[in-house]
């Protein structure tokens, strides 16, 4: 059984997660958004979650520096924007090309997210080349929708 970077990717791959579009601010103080998979929730008792970045990313830089961000769970129709912002450039990221509004923390949630929440870092853990921040929820919106679904490297949807 092999233990490379690429089995572990294809491993992975099998297991369906939703997507999300996590945003944070620059420096000065602007909108910055990418997509992520690696969140979920952790606690009911206090209400938290988990986002896993990349320690050399900007986003990991924002929250490092921030302590917070915002985790707006995308439906089935913004395929699109989950694609863009997998792809952006750093300047591209650093816009939100759909209605949304800033809280009084300053985090961004968009208005069209199934599930927008505000959150607020209460733990960090480096593990390997990441960085897992726990973070507590400090607002939260939820709206009807299906979800869209990253499973086998590609966007899907959800059946039924």
């Amino acid at each position: 059984m092999s233990l490379t970077p690429q089995d572990f990717r294809r491993a992975w791959s099998k297991f369906p997660t939703g997507v999300s579009l996590i945003t944070t601010r620059t420096e000065d103080g602007g909108p910055y958004c990418t997509t992520a998979n690696a969140v979920s929730s952790v606690s009911l008792d206090p209400l938290l979650v988990h986002l896993s970045l990349a320690k050399s990313g900007v986003t990991c830089a924002n929250v490092l520096r921030e302590g917070r961000f915002g985790l707006n769970v995308l439906g089935e129709d913004d395929e699109e924007l989950a694609i863009f912002f997998s792809k952006a450039t750093s300047e591209e990221r650093q816009r939100v090309p759909v209605q949304h509004i800033v809280t009084e923390h300053g985090t961004v949630l968009l208005d069209e997210a199934l599930t927008a929440m505000d959150c607020r870092v209460v733990q960090r853990v480096e593990a390997g080349d990441h960085i897992v921040f726990i973070a507590e929820v400090v607002q939260i919106d939820v709206r009807d929708g299906r979800p869209l679904v990253f499973y086998e490297g590609k966007f899907t949807r959800v059946d039924g």
